[in-house]
């Protein structure tokens, strides 16, 4: 999950301490294990993308993601990877105050700062 909508929707519900532990070391968290397993499929493909290999798409499927949900995420950490590589290739500084509204809801529907 994006660090910066993390921050800004847990600021938003009040439990920003929760969010900032997350976006700092979410394996110190007591997450679902579903949520484990996606985090660390998000940080593969975030820092050595070319090492996912089936087994990390088998743990995603046993921890119960779908393919489609699957595809989301991997969507959603390569857009988010595309564009900070985007931004530094072209020598210009993304505005970090703004979020996806998007996100933002998404987020607040799966109550995930509560």
């Amino acid at each position: 999950m994006h660090g910066e909508a993390l921050r800004k929707a847990a600021a938003e519900d009040n439990s920003a301490s929760f969010a900032a532990r997350v976006a700092e070391d979410w394996r110190q968290c007591d997450l679902p294990a579903n949520e484990q397993a996606m985090l660390e499929y998000v940080e593969k493909i975030t820092l050595a993308a070319t090492t996912v290999a089936e087994n990390d798409i088998d743990n995603l499927r046993q921890n119960g993601w779908t393919d489609r949900q699957i595809l989301d995420i991997a969507l959603v950490s390569a857009y988010y990877c595309f564009r900070c590589r985007m931004a530094d290739g072209l020598g210009v500084e993304l505005d970090d105050g703004r979020v996806d509204a998007e996100l933002l809801d998404e987020l607040h529907r799966r109550k995930v700062t509560s």
